[in-house]
């Protein structure tokens, strides 16, 4: 007998005898299981299903009479019972007509004899498992079914995708549809960088790109690529609100117990991997457009957990300009960043951080594409080259084709007139009117524009938080925005932690509505146009959306629009010059364009096709600050720099849109405190009023270069200058030097020739008949005399014609001393400098040292930043008491010290114990505690920024060890000046 025979003739009758109906009893060729969130209809086999009460009772597998019962038939049967959706079946029953067999679904055992039910221990315990057996049975079934055939794997994984998948799949006329089989493209590049990954023992592959470049459209096809092959999830970023774990823990309810941690079920899914020799692929499309706020760390999370498991991989999705913000907490890494890394090479598209970035389709790309399109949307017509290159962008190939679906495409396309289309027609295809819709849209467009966005923001281009959006719209608590403005993919929502911002799904609609509908740029006047650019150039989707109207405005726009520029430009090279004037008079020459004299600017001939500006030194005859120049990629290189070395020139900026604004005092604080902060890293800023610090740096330049002068001077050190060997020195002896010094190399270098005088008459005559000899302008390895010769001056202008002894107590132990110290320590050699110095000689170096330091910063920024000396902490709260944490048997080697403003009206100095260091903060009221030794105040010895140089761009190394005064000053001011430089670089 077949299967259908045994059921008819003995299986039905008996089941009937033993009191079940017809509605206890499905008899059919197919049964419905449970696998994950889906049911899945099992086909081809007569098999029957019995319930009692409404549960789940018994299954039965039938076999032909001539067929025996196998091992895998009573596998097959014992799974399926324990997947039926609803409860799983205590009893399977496996029969051939000849032979039946009954078995606990659980245990696994044959059951025998008369009572059966009293043999099952599921049975006696009311049908319930605990957590781990639940989690147990259903693994083995879920392992069993999908070992069956490939097809059983097939069918879960395709359940699993398409349900998640949602509407994002289906036929391309579908507005809401982001995959259609006829119209996706596959990105061969992506596709074999991918299929490389999924051989390797990589965890994490990362796609990433700007909207509209088929993000979504690419992960669903390397998804439903794979199901063919792989053990395959997906999920939908913009559906999900809660963890992908939680979320793969809900779907798998019907195979794993809800109870199961989610780290088990990937646990269980790879022992499934390595079972069947298949990957485990997790797709997260989207994950921008979650409103999970906990994402960032969960997607962490699951890269730290998946890569100790070999079989499962890992594949997300997310705009490009806001990728960073999912593999950065703050300033650390996740572990998805470094497990990305593995992956990828940093991508400078994706600011440095690891990932594919997907762009627009290429050439070739869209020659392959455009007749898929051409054929779906049956537009008729040639497709210029200059609209080809606009159509690579995959969303405005979808708005185009739409607009010209069953229609001609006429000789010339502009973006306005297609995007105009296409908003009419798409808004038709919804429930909304016209003129409410786009009045919404309006609205939004300029709260975008007047919005002031953070650089991160600016950065991120993700729009405004929804909160605030409702806010500026009046919206009342129970308004939304209109759902199908999102679902025709005009307005799109993105997701990043707690926060929901608001934008439109593409820049090129969100600026034809700012152009058009939000200010009806179209309509003003000349005038008009001129006054509401203040107000449109205010931030970047603004800037955005005067270049999108401008290719299509009148030529008096145009020109409307150059004049403004034009203007804006002058009013910031004066305020630039002003700010100069007030703030850094004496030293205005360090910054752009490097001139004391006023300044000028240059910007492009054609500011609408052409960008950049320039700053130049206006010369005294000067009637014009501003020049205009070709500036456009057609100027050669040879005529940018003749320009500007005639206008002197410095530098060439590659955009005049930042000072645009309504309010230009930012940008010029910005680029001003840009300069200052290069200055300062460069130790460009002298305050030759301060005598400590002249001293300082004459000492040690006279210490370094005494040869250079012809100083007879025999200088003995060991690791730390012996500077009193310099002493007394004589200030004009030394200028007389100097003088012989700059003009013998003058002479030198000008290769004077003459067969009556040598270089050395030259030189005599020179300083005899007082001759001027220009500065040694000197570079590379040359001594710094020209700063040596500015020294000498002032200190002589004031009087000072001698030095008798160094500005720092001098070292009280022997050269020899140190030595045999290094001999006997020679692991210690770090201390050398330090004991040198006796503890008592130390202490009065230490007391000299912190005097001249306040006294010296005192005049550093009184002569240097005057208008900002009261924005500076340590400047403000001098003077201060010093508190030195040390051993007293190791006060110069090693401790702690921290300071805070004096108490007594005075500069103190106190040496404590080391072990008093633990009331610091409360008792000595101590903010901030740093390492102190004798040896961090003897030489420099920060290698990050420090030693700053003596000048710049000469090679003093040794020297810049030893201006130890200088550096600490710099070194305040750096951290006194932090603030300004982080509220002038937004």
């Amino acid at each position: 007998m077949n299967e259908e025979e045994i059921r008819g003739k003995l299986l039905l009758p008996f089941l009937k005898d033993l009191g079940f109906d017809d509605t206890e009893i499905s008899i059919e060729k197919s049964f419905t299981i449970r696998l994950g969130k889906t049911e899945k209809t099992i086909r081809g086999r007569s098999d029957i299903l019995c319930k009692r009460f409404g549960k789940n009772l018994f299954i039965i597998e039938l076999k032909k009479d001539s067929i025996s019962i196998t091992e895998q038939d009573i596998a097959q049967g014992i799974s399926y019972a324990r997947l039926l959706s609803g409860n799983i079946a205590p009893f399977t029953i496996i029969s051939n007509g000849r032979s039946t067999k009954i078995f606990d679904s659980i245990s696994r055992v044959e059951l025998t004899g008369k009572k059966i039910s009293e043999q099952s221990a599921f049975w006696r315990n009311d049908c319930t498992l605990s957590a781990s057996e639940d989690l147990n049975i259903r693994y083995l079934a879920l392992k069993n079914f999908i070992s069956f055939s490939d097809e059983n794997l097939r069918q879960f994984c395709l359940n699993q995708v398409t349900g998640r998948m949602g509407t994002i799949i289906g036929e391309f006329n579908d507005p809401s549809v982001k995959y259609s089989k006829e119209l996706h493209h596959k990105r061969l590049k992506l596709q074999d960088e991918f299929m490389n990954f999924l051989k390797t023992d990589k965890s994490v592959f990362g796609i990433a790109g700007p909207a509209g470049v088929g993000k979504t459209s690419t992960i669903c096809s390397l998804a439903l690529q794979n199901v063919e092959s792989d053990f395959v999830f997906f999920f939908n970023g913009s559906l999900m609100r809660t963890s992908p774990l939680e979320l793969m823990s809900q779907d798998l309810n019907g195979v794993f117990s809800n109870k199961v941690e989610s780290g088990t079920v990937l646990k269980k899914l790879d022992e499934i991997g390595s079972y069947l020799k298949k990957n485990v692929i997790i797709f997260i499309d989207a994950i921008d457009e979650s409103v999970d706020p906990n994402l960032n760390l969960e997607l962490s999370d699951l890269a730290l957990t998946i890569r100790q498991f070999k079989n499962i991989k890992l594949c997300i999705s997310c705009k490009s300009n806001i990728w960073k913000s999912f593999l950065f907490q703050g300033d650390t890494p996740t572990h998805l960043y470094e497990e990305l890394k593995k992956s990828h090479i940093p991508n400078p598209l994706l600011d440095n951080c690891p990932g594919f970035f997907l762009e627009d389709f290429d050439q070739t790309e869209i020659d392959e594409i455009l007749p898929a399109y051409q054929k779906a949307f049956d537009f008729r017509g040639e497709i210029s080259v200059e609209l080809q290159n606009t159509l690579k962008n995959g969303f405005f190939l979808r708005i185009f084709s739409e607009v010209y679906s069953g229609r001609q495409i006429p000789s010339i396309i502009n973006d306005k007139d297609l995007i105009q289309k296409y908003l009419k027609q798409s808004i038709e295809k919804t429930s909304l009117e016209n003129r409410l819709a786009m009045g919404i849209l309006g609205q939004i467009g300029k709260i975008l524009v007047n919005y002031k966005f953070s650089f991160l923001e600016e950065h991120q281009d993700e729009g405004v938080d929804v909160e605030k959006l409702y806010d500026e719209l009046n919206f009342n608590f129970s308004e939304n925005l209109p759902e199908e403005l999102f679902s025709r993919n005009i307005l799109l929502k993105s997701n990043n932690n707690a926060t929901s911002n608001v934008t439109f799904y593409y820049s090129k609609i969100r600026d034809y509505i700012i152009c058009y509908h939000s200010y009806r740029l179209d309509k003003l006047d000349n005038e008009e146009f001129y006054n509401v650019l203040n107000e449109i150039y205010q931030n970047y989707i603004g800037q955005s959306a005067i270049k999108f109207y401008i290719e299509n405005s009148t030529l008096e726009h145009q020109e409307t629009l150059i004049k403004y520029k034009n203007d804006k430009a002058l009013e910031y090279v004066e305020g630039y010059n002003i700010y100069l004037e007030d703030n850094f008079r004496n030293f205005k020459k360090l910054f752009d364009p490097n001139t004391e004299n006023e300044i000028g600017i240059i910007m492009p001939l054609n500011s609408i096709k052409d960008n950049g500006y320039a700053l130049f030194p206006l010369k005294e005859n000067s009637k014009s600050k501003l020049e205009l120049v070709n500036l456009s990629h057609d100027a050669s290189d040879e005529d940018l720099y003749t320009l500007f070395e005639e206008k002197g020139a410095k530098s060439l900026y590659g955009s005049n849109i930042p000072f645009l604004v309504a309010d230009q005092s930012t940008i010029i604080r910005k680029n001003i405190f840009k300069d200052l902060k290069k200055a300062l890293e460069r130790g460009m800023f002298y305050d030759f009023d301060s005598m400590i610090l002249n001293r300082e740096l004459l000492s040690v330049i006279l210490y370094n270069y005494f040869k250079e002068l012809d100083y007879d001077i025999k200088t003995i050190d060991y690791n730390l200058p012996r500077f009193e060997t310099i002493y007394p020195i004589d200030v004009k002896d030394l200028k007389n030097r100097l003088e012989r010094f700059r003009a013998k190399n003058y002479y030198k270098l000008n290769k004077v020739i003459n067969e009556s005088m040598s270089i050395s008459d030259f030189v005599e005559n020179a300083l005899n008949e007082k001759l001027p000899i220009p500065d040694l302008n000197t570079f590379g390895s040359s001594p710094p005399f020209d700063l040596l010769y500015t020294i000498v001056n002032k200190l002589l202008s004031i009087g000072i014609t001698e030095i008798e002894n160094h500005h720092l107590p001098a070292p009280d132990r022997s050269i020899n001393y140190a030595k045999e110290y290094y001999r006997q320590n020679p692991k210690n050699y770090h201390l050398v400098r330090t004991i040198q110095y006796s503890e008592t000689q130390a202490r009065l170096y230490i007391t000299q040292f912190f005097n001249h330091l306040e006294t010296c910063y005192k005049e550093f920024v009184e002569s240097c930043f005057p208008t900002f000396k009261n924005q500076l902490e340590f400047f403000t709260t001098i003077p201060h008491e010093y508190f030195i944490y040390a051993l007293d048997a190791d006060n110069l080697t090693s401790g702690s010290f921290g300071y805070r403003p004096s108490q007594t009206g005075k500069l103190e100095i106190y040496f404590m114990d080391r072990n008093e260091y633990k009331n610091a903060f409360k008792r000595d009221s101590i903010k901030i505690a740093r390492h102190f030794s004798l040896d961090i105040i003897l030489h420099n010895l920060d290698a990050r920024h420090f030693p700053v140089p003596i000048v710049y761009r000469i090679n003093t190394y040794n020297a810049n060890r030893y201006t130890v005064l200088r550096n600490w000053v710099y070194k305040l001011l750096e951290n006194d000046m932090e603030k300004l430089f982080k509220e002038n670089d937004k």
